[in-house]
Order: structure tokens, then C-alpha cells, then sequence
């Protein structure tokens, strides 16, 4: 777990020293300063194994920025150890690990349900609501499970929030226009996928667009007034 907190601490450090050197980024020494500390109060129990190094010139313009691991610290140090109790006696150390672990992925995927996926609280009247509520939710419960289980095999280990940020880079783009006959076109394209996106269709053997350019061409409608009058205005 220290090992993961310090390479995301080094890569909040990275973004920090990468924005000195484009355009438009921040550099003022007063707010590197202050994007350094928000990362530190992300990263409380590794930011103190490091020492960082900030020059700045004279109109406090940050122009260098060096972070290094301090050799005489130990990370590990006060690092604890995870022990696993069960009462049944046949179980050896790998069949109990892997239930422990079973039991984690459905805590995390009901957990998911109830936020994620707005499984609770159950605003509903009546039995057959709350019935229809909750099989729905075992539904998406099943699909989110399955979706995971899959990515798993493929080496793709992110929880369900992670796996829909990355999706929701993709997205579908609906234009509408009125052509001269006065026919109302709605184009809808759906945009081509990133990397990390075409990485998790190919895990789920998916294509990379769900659809193609779509063309629905619809007559205008007008107001029942409005056709009246028309009309009136054409007979004179």
C-alpha cells in the first residue's frame, strides 16, 4: 500500500513539475506551493519520506522543481500485518485467502449498488415497488460482478467507478438541422474511443463503436393555429 501511495504522490508531484514548463500553467511560487500541500494532505503517511526542492527567481516565478526519496527513512517501518481467522479447521492458507478476498469483491460490488447505482435509499410506496426496486438492483449487481470478472481475466483490475470514468470519455454527439424542404436531420455519431477505453472493448471482445453514424430525417411539425393560418393567408 506504501508502494501505491508513493507512486501516485510522484505522479501529483509530476503533473505539479510538468505545468512549469507549458503554456498558460501555473508557476507562481505561492500556488505551486499550494498544489504541493494539497497533495501532501492526500498522500499524509508517505509525502514525509520526501524532500522536495523549489527554485524560483526574483518575481517568485518557480523555474525548478526536484523531489528526491530520503535514503535514511524506512517506509516500511511501521507497517503492520494482515492475519485472517476462521473457525473452519479444513481450510489451508490459499482456500481461505481466496474466500476472504471472494467476500471483499461482494462487500465492494454492493457498495457500489448502494451508491453507484442508487440502490438505497428505496423511495417507493408500495411492496411491488420495492420488490421491482431490489431486482433490478440484483440485476445490475450480476452485470457490474460479470463485466468485473471479465476485465479480471484480462489484467484489468479497477473498481466499477474507475471502470465508468474511463467510459464516459467516450461520447455520443446528436446534431439536428432543417434542410430547404423544411425536413428536420438529427445526425448521430458516436466518437472514437481512447486507448484506455479500446483497451477494456477488446478485454470484453466489444466493438470500439457501439453504432455508426446514424441519419433520421423527420417532416416539421407546426401548431394547429399556425397551419390555419397558412392556409388563410394562401386562399386570400
Amino acid at each position: 500500500m506504501n508502494e501505491l501511495f508513493s507512486n501516485r504522490f510522484e505522479e501529483s508531484l509530476q503533473k505539479i513539475e510538468a505545468s512549469l514548463h507549458k503554456k498558460g500553467g501555473i508557476k507562481r511560487y505561492d500556488r505551486v506551493l499550494m498544489r504541493i500541500g494539497r497533495a501532501q494532505e492526500s498522500y499524509p503517511s508517505v509525502h514525509r519520506f520526501y524532500r522536495i526542492d523549489i527554485e524560483k527567481d526574483e518575481k517568485e516565478v518557480v523555474t525548478a522543481m526536484q523531489w528526491v526519496k530520503k535514503r535514511e527513512c524506512d517506509m516500511d517501518a511501521d507497517s503492520g500485518t494482515y492475519f485472517l481467522r476462521t473457525s473452519v479447521e479444513r481450510l489451508d492458507e490459499k482456500t481461505t485467502r481466496d474466500y476472504y478476498n471472494l467476500i471483499r469483491e461482494i462487500e465492494a460490488t454492493f457498495r457500489c449498488l448502494k451508491t453507484d447505482l442508487d440502490l438505497r435509499p428505496i423511495y417507493h410506496q408500495k411492496d411491488e415497488s420495492c420488490e421491482a426496486h431490489l431486482f433490478f438492483g440484483l440485476l445490475s449487481y450480476w452485470v457490474v460482478n460479470t463485466i468485473r470478472h471479465q476485465l479480471k481475466q484480462k489484467g484489468i483490475r479497477h473498481h466499477w467507478t474507475e471502470l465508468t470514468r474511463i467510459m464516459s470519455t467516450q461520447k455520443a454527439v446528436t446534431t439536428t438541422a432543417v434542410n430547404k424542404p423544411g425536413e428536420r436531420v438529427t445526425f448521430r455519431n458516436c466518437t472514437l474511443p481512447e486507448s484506455k477505453v479500446a483497451e477494456i472493448y477488446d478485454a470484453l471482445n466489444y466493438q470500439h463503436q457501439p453504432f455508426k453514424r446514424r441519419k433520421i430525417c423527420t417532416p416539421q411539425t407546426y401548431p394547429t393555429e399556425y397551419s390555419s393560418c397558412c392556409t388563410a393567408i394562401s386562399s386570400a
